[in-house]
């Protein structure tokens, strides 16, 4: 059995690995939600420009925030994606999983 000292203080969250410091929870200015969330949606475009510049079909990223599909979709557009494949599970619904393809995936089959 595990001592109970060893546990952690507090119930375990998520956090990030290196803080945004500028963000208001660091002291700084920056909306803390809508950094993180700008901060995503940079990574995911970037690896969708990535993708396109290197001929990919589909695109897949785990973990999305479920309430960024539908600005990605628009950036996933822009970048030769227009069809998306969302997995979101009744467990976890702020959590998704998303694809971005170059074709229809019915027409895939």
């Amino acid at each position: 059995m595990t001592d109970p000292l060893d546990q952690p203080e507090e119930e375990a969250a998520m956090s990030l690995v290196v803080p945004f410091v500028i963000c208001q929870s660091q002291g700084g200015t920056f909306d803390d939600d809508a950094f993180v969330a700008g901060f995503q949606c940079g990574e995911i475009d970037r690896a969708l420009l990535a993708g396109a510049a290197l001929g990919a079909e589909t695109v897949r990223f785990p973990l999305v925030r479920t309430a960024l599909i539908r600005q990605l979709e628009l950036c996933a557009m822009n970048r030769g994606y227009p069809h998306l494949d969302v997995d979101t599970s009744e467990e976890w619904p702020e959590w998704s999983d998303v694809a971005f393809s170059t074709r229809d995936p019915k027409e895939q089959a």
